[in-house]
C-alpha cells in the first residue's frame, strides 16, 4: 500500500462518488465528461493525500471544481447541453419531470452556475464555498446573490404572483 493517506477511497466514492458525478454533470453540460472528471478528481484526491485542513467533502469538492474548470479550459472541448443529463437529474420523487431549474441553472455563466450549485445542490455554508473557491466570504456572498438575481427571471413560473 505504501501510501500516506489512510482514507478509504472506496468509501468515499460510495459517499460522495453520485453527489460529485452530479456536480461535474451540471458544471461541464456532459454525462461521459463528468464521469472523467470524477474518476480525475479521486484520482487527484488519492495522488495528493487528505491532509485534514477541511472535511473530506469540501476537499472532494475543491479537487471536483479545479477538474471541472481545467476541463473547460481545453481547447478540444466542445460543449454542448446533454438532453440524458437533463433527464438524470429532473425526475423528483412523485415521478413528475420537470427540468425548469436544471435548465435555468445550466444557461447560468460559469461562475453564477458553480454557486449556486455548491449552495443548492451541494448544501455548502458560504464559508465553505469561500474555501473552495479561494474567495473571501464577501465575495462568495455577492456572487451567490448575483447568480440569485439572474436565475428569477429564468424561473418565473416558480414563484407566484411576485
Amino acid at each position: 500500500m505504501g501510501h500516506s493517506s489512510s482514507l478509504d477511497f472506496d468509501q468515499l466514492m460510495r459517499e460522495y462518488g453520485n453527489e460529485l458525478l452530479r456536480l461535474c454533470a451540471l458544471y461541464l453540460k456532459d454525462c461521459a465528461l463528468a464521469e472523467d472528471a470524477v474518476q480525475d478528481t479521486f484520482l487527484k484526491a488519492w495522488k495528493s493525500g487528505f491532509r485534514g485542513e477541511s472535511s473530506e467533502k469540501t476537499w472532494l469538492t475543491r479537487i471536483a471544481i479545479n477538474t471541472c474548470k481545467s476541463y473547460l479550459r481545453s481547447p478540444w472541448l466542445k460543449r454542448r447541453a446533454d438532453s440524458a443529463l437533463l433527464e438524470n437529474l429532473t425526475v423528483d420523487p412523485t415521478g413528475q419531470m420537470d427540468d425548469t431549474l436544471p435548465r435555468a441553472i445550466l444557461s447560468l455563466p460559469n461562475k453564477s452556475r458553480e454557486i449556486i450549485l455548491l449552495y443548492y445542490y451541494q448544501g455548502f455554508k458560504l464559508r465553505e464555498i469561500s474555501e473552495i473557491l479561494h474567495i473571501s466570504e464577501d465575495a462568495a456572498a455577492a456572487r451567490l446573490s448575483r447568480a440569485r438575481a439572474q436565475l428569477k427571471p429564468l424561473l418565473k413560473e416558480w414563484y407566484y404572483d411576485e
